[in-house]
């Protein structure tokens, strides 16, 4: 049985890495012309350093002649001259390849962030998350860099290899043919020993990177809760359990390290050996002590000089490549954790002819929600267990029910911001069934969420193209005059992280004043008054009356002073609705 387990892990290993690599290829596809062009331009930096070889060759030859007074010290003037042109060739391509392959991974990098963020953020249908909400931020800020050294470095470096070595190979073997025959039998060796070494490199990057994420979301709880843990004096025990995955975390990284180093060991000892071989047979030529068949018996100072200083020009790709090799299996492991973040189901699209946001006046949808079923990783109960439900249009309904009945899973399937396991939810604008999309929907919740920034960006995050007089006259619509008076600069009023600078009851008001703005037919309000004071909750309250007129509404309460609102009401309990 444990031989069968055992091939079946590998088994397993090998489609991952097939899937990882299948993805690799398909998003380095936005960046492939540059990354290629990268690699074309790095290795005709060859050429520059066959051009310096040469001179270099040539100036020792006939510095030697000059010194015997057979030549003017004056003729190592050209050589000289020839090696600085060769000098500057070779890098001024390499500053262009460099640059190709920024320029390359930026791309790639940008549009796997595009996709991560719609993934996250649907603009036309709904979206199946979990429960940790920071997997896109984590992914979008930590998984996608780690391409960074494959694409910069990997992939160029395939074609660096082929173009450049064999530029310096041809110029070797014009030389001597039997020195280009040495290096060529050593190169073998490199690839087929990198595949011994990586074969436990993407798992070991895999873990790491794991551990990475895990031991970053864990001190991020651990942050976000700090007085709790304060308060119960536990703040102790959760610093020593930080302390243990930063070890943790610490001994993954040794491990990749060690992999790493012993990569580069191996090239290293090849590339010593092989340039050892080469300048015995050079010395042994030169002093006339070797002479073997089909071999030319004499090599001048010139050729043994120029054959010497390319050999490692030679293999300079491929330790490229070696150091990529490491990097494709990080990438390869970030490939890994990024591919449950892109995996979402196809978005649909509605029919033609139903607008998103139809214009205003016009009749709001109705919703209907059949047999939905939500269940969540990790948790034994579903979420919402076949709940079903109808609201006409114009109409609004109030859920109720303890905390963790369902009443917010319910509100994100309802406004397509959730796609449910079972089940379908539905929109009905002019009475035709369409799937539930957020795009008709305007979401306030509590707490209100605020972006660092003024508070008019703030609000400009629900229309764009609002003027500073539409932005007042939302407030003052809504009974919010005192809202920006209150504020010593208005609408240039800069909030901190989490809507810092305003208290609860003017962030509420502020997300009312955005929903306003946004204008959609269906409002999804979430706990809308909770941990407001009684009178911040009769502002938000009447401020809700004026909102909700001539909208579908689903609201989400365990406030009786909001129950006046709807006009059915329905009870979530344990997921079921009664």
């Amino acid at each position: 049985m444990s031989g069968t387990a055992v091939l079946l892990d590998e088994l397993a290993g090998e489609r991952n890495e097939d899937r990882a690599a299948a993805g690799l290829k398909d998003w380095a596809a936005a960046g492939r012309p540059e990354l290629r062009r990268a690699g074309i331009l790095r290795g005709a930096a060859q050429s520059g350093t066959v051009v310096w070889a040469g001179g270099l060759s040539w100036g020792a030859q006939r510095g030697l002649t000059a010194m015997h007074g057979e030549l003017p010290v004056t003729a190592v003037v050209l050589p000289a001259l020839l090696t600085a042109a060769g000098v500057a060739l070779r890098a001024g391509l390499l500053a262009a390849g460099d640059a190709a392959a920024a320029r390359g991974a930026r791309v790639v990098r940008e549009a796997l962030r595009r996709r991560i963020i719609e993934a996250a953020l649907p603009e036309r249908g709904p979206a199946r998350t979990g429960p940790d909400g920071t997997a896109p931020a984590r992914a979008v800020d930590g998984e996608v860099d780690q391409l960074t050294d494959w694409l910069t470095g990997y992939l160029p470096a395939r074609t660096t290899m082929l173009l450049g070595s064999g530029l310096v190979l041809a110029a070797i073997a014009c030389r001597s043919w039997f020195v280009a025959l040495l290096v060529l039998a050593a190169t073998p060796l490199l690839p087929a020993n990198l595949k011994v070494v990586g074969l436990g490199t993407q798992s070991a990057v895999h873990t790491q990177l794991t551990g990475i994420r895990t031991h970053q979301a864990r001190l991020l709880d651990h942050l976000r809760g700090l007085p709790t843990l304060v308060g119960l004096g536990a703040h102790d025990g959760a610093a020593r359990a930080l302390e243990r995955d930063d070890r943790e975390v610490a001994r993954r990284t040794e491990k990749v390290l060690r992999i790493a180093f012993l990569s580069t060991a191996w090239v290293e000892l090849l590339i010593t050996g092989t340039l050892a071989v080469v300048a015995t047979y050079c010395g042994l030529v030169l002093l006339d002590y070797l002479h073997l068949p089909l071999v030319p018996d004499r090599m001048s100072l010139s050729a043994a000089l120029f054959v010497l200083v390319l050999v490692p020009a030679y293999f300079a790709p491929a330790r490229e490549l070696a150091a990529g090799y490491h990097a494709r299996a990080r990438a390869a492991a970030a490939a890994e954790l990024l591919a449950p973040v892109l995996d979402v189901p196809e978005e649909t699209d509605p029919p033609s002819g139903v607008p998103l946001r139809p214009a205003r006046g016009a009749s709001p949808p109705g919703v209907r929600l059949e047999a939905v079923t939500v269940r969540y990783e990790g948790r034994d109960a579903p979420a919402l267990d076949r709940v079903s439900v109808r609201l006409a249009p114009a109409r609004c309904l109030a859920v109720t029910g303890p905390s963790g009945a369902g009443k917010s899973t319910l509100l994100a399937v309802a406004a397509g911001l959730y796609a449910p396991h079972e089940g379908r939810a539905l929109h009905l604008p002019a009475g035709r069934a369409v799937p539930a999309d957020p795009g008709r929907v305007s979401w306030v919740g509590q707490p209100a969420h605020l972006l660092p920034g003024t508070l008019r960006e703030n609000l400009l995050l629900a229309r764009p193209t609002a003027s500073d007089d539409d932005l007042l006259g939302a407030a003052v619509s809504l009974g919010f005059e005192d809202l920006l008076t209150a504020l010593p600069q208005g609408l240039d009023t800069p909030l901190g992280e989490r809507g810092t600078g305003l208290s609860s009851g003017q962030s509420q008001q502020l997300a009312l004043v955005r929903a306003l703005l946004r204008d959609t037919p269906l409002l999804c309000l979430d706990e809308p008054t909770a941990h407001l004071d009684p009178e911040a909750e009769q502002r938000v309250l009447a401020a809700l009356r004026k909102l909700a007129r001539d909208r579908t509404v689903l609201l989400a309460t365990h406030s009786p002073a909001l129950l006046p609102l709807a006009d059915e009401v329905i009870t979530l309990e344990h997921g079921r609705a009664r």
